[in-house]
């Protein structure tokens, strides 16, 4: 059998569907405590942000503040996040980024991280400010909210009582730590509105979340995490939920499919994963050759 090469134009077709339009952007400007002074670290939490760039395919307009039109973002400092509010004035972000400020904090508690989207003072004419916090996406407050716009927010990891595993895979890692991938993935849910957000608390009845795509499944008291025990399914093997309020030490948590259709039901557009054959054939084809929440300990 012969494999000719695809035609650029499907060449083309097929990369620009690979992309992820979000592009989460990291911050370290208020990282005072350096817990990323080591560049793994930054590696392994880029890793995390790709879980999301991944597969949501939302296309989020840009925020430009200039003459009276003002988006000051409000967040909590990463290296104080029990501090006073910090706040940007009249800043701008580009199409379809979100930024996250990032940074590590001596919680001196079993708090493995913490994260949230940020807040926002907004002044200006016109529809300034409606589009500034909506993005061009849906309904993003209130009652009737049912997507979600953030600009961005902050998240924090313990800096001084865990001893964490930095690795990209779970090789190396022992009952001793806890996988820092794993909490990464979690506290960027948050900000994406997990737990958070007005829409996903408008499908919250009776102490579950009732989502078209995810179903309805139990939240824990606080309810802005699944409920402890919770089964999904990750690369097709089974395993608690990602969104589930606690991490045992020495295993890896991937974000699995019940939390991807809670994101989905919330507003995301989260794109399906292709299946294995359907790559190995485009592969084939190409002629390629090898190729504010908090997270505790349980």
């Amino acid at each position: 059998m012969i494999i000719r090469p695809l035609s650029a134009a499907l060449l083309i077709a097929l990369t620009t569907q690979a992309q992820a339009n979000i592009d989460i952007q990291f911050d370290f400007s208020y990282d005072t405590n350096n817990f990323f002074s080591d560049a793994s670290r930054i590696s392994v939490l880029e890793s995390a942000a790709s879980v999301f760039e991944s597969r949501f395919s939302d296309s989020f307009s840009a925020i430009t503040s200039s003459g009276p039109n003002g988006f000051d973002p409000l967040f909590f400092n990463p290296a104080n996040p029990v501090g006073a509010e910090l706040s940007n004035n009249n800043d701008t972000f580009a199409a379809n980024v979100i930024r996250v400020y990032a940074g590590g904090y001596n919680f001196t508690t079993n708090t493995l991280g913490m994260g949230g989207g940020g807040g926002y003072n907004c002044s200006g004419i016109g529809s300034f400010c409606s589009d500034a916090t909506q993005r061009g996406q849906g309904d993003v407050a209130g009652v009737d909210a049912h997507d979600v716009a953030p600009w961005g927010g902050s998240i924090t990891f313990d800096s001084a009582g865990t001893n964490w595993h930095f690795g990209q895979t779970t090789t190396g890692l022992d009952n001793n730590e806890f996988d820092f991938y794993s909490v990464a993935v979690h506290e960027l849910a948050h900000l994406l509105g997990f737990g958070a957000s007005d829409s996903f608390k408008n499908l919250i009845s009776n102490g579950n979340f009732v989502g078209a795509e995810a179903g309805s499944h139990a939240l824990n008291g606080d309810q802005d995490h699944w409920a402890s025990g919770t089964l999904s399914f990750a690369n097709g093997v089974s395993q608690e939920a990602a969104m589930t309020p606690s991490l045992t030490n020495g295993t890896r948590k991937y974000f699995t499919e019940l939390d991807f259709a809670a994101m989905q039901d919330i507003g995301w557009q989260v794109t399906p994963v292709p299946e294995a054959d359907t790559w190995t054939m485009l592969l084939a084809g190409l002629g390629l050759v090898g190729f504010a929440a908090r997270r505790r300990k349980a």
